[in-house]
């Protein structure tokens, strides 16, 4: 199963971008991110260790959503992503298929488009706001920004 990630040439391109147009830069964690894929087949799996009812040992789990551990997890993640982006107004990139981005007519340093986006993603999947980004894919962020 093939599964996208994003490279580390391209963060530091959007990093540079970032601290070249002085633009804001906050960092958001989707919790539990392979239970929001779909499985696009039936896969049954033996019960977890521990988890055997009486009378029922012969019995197998049906899953309804991927988990971790799963080959198709991640790939399935990352098509629900895709399609969430996509159907926000978000464009793929052509040079890595892990980043998205929005033109916006207001500019780039309005906060409140930022706080619209968090709050689109919030609505849609369980997130957790990391607050202004300072560290990513183990490269640290430092900012230091001059008003």
């Amino acid at each position: 199963m093939f599964s996208p990630i994003v490279r580390h040439t391209f963060i530091r391109v959007i990093l540079a971008l970032i601290s070249l147009q002085d633009l804001e830069l906050e960092q958001l964690d989707v919790k539990t991110a392979f239970l929001h894929g779909g499985l696009e087949e039936q896969i049954y799996m033996q019960h977890p260790e521990g988890f055997v009812l009486p009378g029922k040992e012969d019995y197998v789990c049906h899953l309804k959503k991927p988990l971790y551990g799963l080959k198709q997890s991640p790939r399935q993640w990352h098509k629900r992503f895709v399609s969430f982006m996509i159907g926000h107004c978000y464009s793929q990139s052509q040079y890595d298929n892990c980043v998205y981005h929005r033109k916006f007519s207001d500019g780039p340093h309005d906060i409140s488009l930022i706080n619209e986006s968090k709050a689109q993603l919030k609505s849609e999947f369980e997130m957790k706001h990391l607050g202004v980004a300072k560290k990513t894919l183990s490269i640290e962020i430092h900012r230091d920004c001059q008003a």
